[in-house]
């Protein structure tokens, strides 16, 4: 489980491409794929190394106008599942 003073980053190297409201990120090395909506791309674009979970999970609050229950759980989730694809590391 990651910690939120945990810093995620995205891995160098992954590509991102915007459809719409969605976002495919992909690692060509790894040949790993995701596709996110809104609120994940909102969450990797954030993750740029400046900011813990705990900060990011503020801003999806701000952005999102959710919960910060909800958008712990949120952030949490996507984070871990970005990382075990590796496409973001902590």
């Amino acid at each position: 489980m990651i910690s939120g003073d945990s810093v995620p980053i995205q891995v160098s190297g992954v590509l991102d491409y915007r459809l719409a409201e969605e976002m495919v990120v992909y690692d060509p090395v790894r040949s790993q794929a995701a596709s996110l909506n809104g609120t994940a791309r909102a969450l990797w674009d954030l993750c740029d190394g400046s900011r813990s979970v705990h900060m990011l999970c503020e801003e999806i609050v701000k952005r999102f106008d959710v919960s910060h229950e909800e958008a712990s759980s949120q952030v949490q989730s996507a984070v871990e599942q970005l990382c075990e694809l590796g496409l973001l590391c902590v």
